[in-house]
């Protein structure tokens, strides 16, 4: 399936690991010069050095904390969604992205006509718990039912309505693009792969319908080690390098929403997103969303997650086992959402 943004980030033709071990300086200093440039059409300035540091951590050893773009001192939500909102608009004018609204996009944007608010949900940036209070926004529940009754597979079923939905027109998906509300949650590239790791591959989801280790960690064991053992023990190396091929193509199993690139799953270069809130400060962001949109009565009865996995706590556990090849590729791979949403590289 091919990309629907206009700019190339990916690596070349796959290479042998003595031709990376010769050539992955030079490859490191090419990258590193030509993501610069990218880096400054975009207006990040400020998160030039931090990603450059973390790449480049095993030539020069340890990376120094950095600050976080999350770190805003005491300013109010809506300055903090101002800033957000207006870097996200220079970095997709400055990358001169071109995007489209397409079918990945509208399946993955729910729809409230109620409230007339918009949401792209982002498959471990806590999408079920967004999804089961959507319940009551849409009025598919009524607020004294409780939506931790409902199942997983009822909360991602179809009975929330999305812009995909057939019970509307195109000129209703239209209409709500140009006039409603719109927002997403975003999540650290890294922390998100990691926890998409631990919930599909390294532990049993025996909730989903989905069997990720036959379909996923196989083809992974397939792609990198040559056999098919079941699946059941794919590591974190092997799935980064798995997800980040840098032939350029994916598979339907690598292009899966609980890893595919935010970038891809919400346009936010085509859709012009009024909010942006984040993960690592979801209990304040929901809350404030839910005031926002006119549902504040919804805030404090935001739900838990079924099952979190708080890949920050085990972060070093995770990036320990990357290499330098490893981080060149992942960063390849998901730049875009680095610079959009302006994250480090911890």
């Amino acid at each position: 399936m091919a990309r629907h943004y206009n700019l190339r980030l990916r690596g070349g033709p796959r290479s042998t690991t003595t031709r990376w071990g010769k050539a992955l300086v030079w490859v490191v200093i090419v990258f590193v010069v030509s993501t610069y440039v990218v880096i400054s059409n975009s207006g990040s300035d400020q998160y030039r050095l931090p990603i450059f540091q973390w790449l480049l951590g095993d030539f020069f050893g340890d990376n120094s904390e950095t600050s976080q773009y999350t770190q805003n001192g005491n300013m109010t939500w809506e300055q903090i969604q101002k800033i957000r909102v207006n870097h996200l608009v220079r970095a997709c004018q400055g990358l001169n992205l071109n995007q489209t609204v397409d079918a990945v996009v509208r399946k993955h944007i729910l729809v409230d006509t109620r409230h007339k608010v918009l949401m792209c949900f982002v498959p471990k940036v806590a999408c079920t718990s967004w999804k089961r209070i959507w319940f009551w926004l849409a009025g598919l529940l009524e607020e004294d039912e409780n939506i931790m009754d409902l199942t997983r597979s009822q909360v991602h079923g179809k009975f929330l309505p999305t812009l995909s939905s057939v019970k509307f027109v195109e000129r209703e998906r239209l209409e709500f693009l140009a006039t409603y509300k719109k927002f997403l949650f975003t999540r650290h590239p890294l922390h998100r792969l990691i926890s998409a790791y631990r919930d599909k591959l390294e532990h049993i989801d025996k909730e989903s319908n989905f069997d990720f280790h036959k379909h996923v960690g196989q083809e992974v064991e397939s792609m990198m080690r040559g056999k098919v053992t079941g699946g059941h023990n794919i590591t974190f190396q092997e799935f980064i390098r798995w997800v980040t091929p840098p032939n350029g193509t994916w598979t339907m199993a690598q292009q899966n929403e609980h890893w595919r690139p935010i970038v891809e799953l919400c346009a936010p270069c085509a859709i012009q997103y009024d909010a942006v809130g984040r993960y690592e400060n979801f209990q304040h962001d929901a809350n404030e969303t839910l005031y926002w949109m006119g549902a504040g009565e919804l805030a404090d009865r935001f739900p838990p997650p079924d099952r979190a996995f708080h890949a920050s706590q085990q972060l070093q556990k995770y990036e320990s086992s990357l290499t330098s090849q490893d981080k060149l590729q992942f960063l390849r791979t998901y730049l875009l959402d680095f610079l959009l949403f302006g994250y480090d590289m911890p």
